[in-house]
């Protein structure tokens, strides 16, 4: 690492987008459980796959690439990045994570702007740092968060979305099975009926050796989830992701002490101040940061931190672009309390296609990048072809 300061000259952003229309014959042609993937959709469909790549510039020419989360508009990140963030850059030491961390965070935290897309361009720019910062190291990530505790990261394959049939969702599970997972995610929150009737084929297509996991997108009340516990105590299932609104923190705690699952919180939540009520009120057993979303690596690590201080696991969310997945992978590789990481298995060209060196995926595992920074080597045809905003 060089000593001394290694200064920012220039932030790029591009907004990239992959319309799920593109991947079929028409429009008409694309499936409603691609378009409603999960009950948060009913509201606002899925169009396709987004993502904002950040890149910073240095004075010695070093680059690093980091990631802001897209959904649902990878523009309103991407003008964050540029026209809010890039002039409080200009000149800071590149090397700094924290103290840049601090600098940007402090920008907004009087002005009320402290999450949401604020936080996701935060995290683009704080992603784009440490790759940079293991560049200059000539080091993964992994090595300078002091890992790996692992060079391979249990995972499972999401998701299992809305089908209206129940033998479709046991076809897709059934699929995952065949790819070699041994964990995989079902979205439920139709009712204690119908998540009965596709957890039950799901289980009874793939036995009971895999592993299978629940994800609601706050579809209930704390009845109703009960009611639904119970569906999944029955079918020996125990993960219960966002079974309530993500900020129902009481009832969350209090859907714990009835069903005894494994309550699982917190893609969209932000930072340890976000974290630290639902560990207060025993709501959670298993937080989801997202890389992108919640300020990037720096403030993961401390997510982490406070989470296994209250023996809390973390279990990232995966939904991105291959530059987040190997940020996430990164730092699975060096956190003690890791549960699981979501490798996402929508149909995502900007996760699939802008690496050059993807991710090796073999028995329900993923190999922890190995080269300098984030591990993620960039194929810039590629992300020309999706790139739909430049800042």
């Amino acid at each position: 690492m060089s000593p001394h300061p290694v200064r920012i000259t220039k932030i790029e952003a591009l907004a990239l987008s992959a319309s799920f229309d593109d991947l079929y014959d028409s429009p008409e042609d694309v499936p409603d459980w691609l378009r409603y993937p999960a009950s948060s959709h009913l509201v606002l469909p899925r169009r396709g796959q987004y993502a904002t790549l950040v890149k910073v510039h240095a004075e010695d020419g070093s680059v690093g690439i980091g990631e802001c989360y897209g959904l649902p508009s990878p523009q309103v990140t991407a003008t964050v990045v540029a026209t809010v963030l890039a002039p409080l850059l200009i000149g800071q030491d590149a090397l700094a994570t924290t103290a840049v961390w601090e600098r940007l965070y402090q920008g907004q935290a009087a002005g009320g702007h402290n999450r949401g897309f604020y936080l996701e361009a935060l995290a683009g720019i704080d992603l784009a740092l440490w790759d940079l910062r293991g560049k200059v190291a000539g080091l993964p990530v992994h090595r300078l968060l002091g890992g790996p505790l692992r060079e391979r990261i249990d995972c499972y394959a999401s998701p299992v979305a809305l089908h209206a049939d129940p033998a479709d969702s046991a076809r897709q599970a059934l699929g995952f099975v065949e790819d070699g997972f041994k964990a995989l995610k079902v979205k439920i929150g139709r009712g204690e009926r119908t998540d009965r009737a596709h957890l039950t084929a799901v289980r009874e297509a793939v036995g009971a050796d895999v592993e299978i996991l629940t994800d609601v997108n706050c579809a209930y009340d704390l009845d109703e989830a009960t009611r639904v516990g119970g569906v999944l105590r029955d079918l020996g299932i125990s993960w219960f992701e966002e079974p309530l609104q993500v900020d129902d923190l009481a009832n969350l705690g209090e859907l714990r002490r009835r069903t005894g699952l494994t309550v699982v919180n917190g893609e969209t939540h932000f930072t340890r101040f976000d974290l630290r009520e639902s560990l207060l009120n025993r709501a959670i057993d298993v937080f989801m940061p997202n890389v992108a979303r919640c300020g990037g690596i720096t403030e993961a690590t401390r997510l982490a931190a406070l989470a296994s201080a209250f023996h809390v696991d973390i279990a990232p969310h995966g939904v991105g672009s291959g530059v987040s997945l190997c940020a996430a992978l990164q730092l699975c590789a060096a956190t003690p309390n890791l549960r699981t990481y979501e490798y996402n298995r929508l149909p995502n060209p900007i996760r699939e296609r802008i690496l050059t060196n993807p991710p090796e995926f073999k028995d329900g595992t993923l190999t922890v990048p190995q080269s300098p920074g984030l591990g993620a080597e960039i194929d810039d045809a590629v992300v020309d072809r999706y790139t739909v905003a430049r800042f």
